[in-house]
């Protein structure tokens, strides 16, 4: 069992948000001891490692909350390859949007090279 000073620590993220983690339900309620202190099992060390590693990946809260309840509704263990797998998908659909976006640029550009365009 782990306080979560010691949770911090371990998983390099700021007690602060594994609290508002817990506040916005984004992991269930942590157990406490009988002063009322957090106490952290493995099970809640790997979801918070999981939820670090979504965050790093650029993934944001609402789609990490998806993720994770989607699996736990139906009582699946969350199956970390699954949601990359997912993830990986919007971002290259995101990319794609970006790179028609540098295509219509150049065209601009290269259809009025000396041409100031007007800026709003």
């Amino acid at each position: 069992m782990f306080t979560i000073q010691q949770a911090s620590q371990l998983i390099e993220i700021p007690a602060s948000s594994i609290r508002y983690y817990e506040k916005i339900n984004l992991i269930p309620r942590i157990k406490r001891n009988a002063q009322t202190h957090r106490v952290f099992d493995e099970q809640d060390i790997e979801l918070l490692k999981l939820i670090k590693c979504f965050r790093n990946l650029g993934m944001s809260i609402e789609s990490i909350r998806e993720n994770i309840s989607t699996l736990h509704a139906k009582n699946e263990e969350i199956n970390t390859q699954v949601i990359l797998i997912q993830h990986k998908k919007k971002l290259e659909e995101q990319i794609e949007v970006l790179n028609s976006f540098i295509r219509e640029i150049d065209g601009k550009i290269i259809k009025h090279p000396n041409k100031k365009l007007v800026t709003t």
